[in-house]
């Protein structure tokens, strides 16, 4: 049998397309909100105290998502272990009848 190996030829993007300082877009301002949501639901510990609405920047909120993520993924870790351990005293669930139906 024949391997085609298929080239796609991506461009190299404009100099000017990456620029951290550039004003952060609606939607990375909108993960930013939906991000500060989550960590108010956080232990004071883990949260970070960072006023959102203060963040301007693609920089600013790139720092802010990427530590809270980390957070949020650590935490997420340790409550799976806890709820196993609490899925193993649950009851099992019993099986549903079916109805029958005329």
């Amino acid at each position: 049998m024949k391997k085609h190996t298929y080239v796609v030829k991506v461009p190299k993007p404009h100099p000017k397309a990456y620029n951290p300082d550039r004003p952060m877009t609606d939607l990375v301002r909108n993960q930013i909100l939906h991000l500060s949501v989550a960590e108010r639901h956080l232990e004071e510990r883990h949260q970070t105290g960072t006023d959102v609405h203060s963040i301007r920047t693609e920089r600013e909120a790139s720092e802010y998502i990427g530590h809270l993520t980390k957070k949020l993924h650590v935490l997420k870790g340790e409550k799976r272990t806890a709820g196993k351990m609490a899925a193993s005293r649950k009851r099992p669930r019993l099986a549903r009848r079916k109805k029958n139906r005329p």
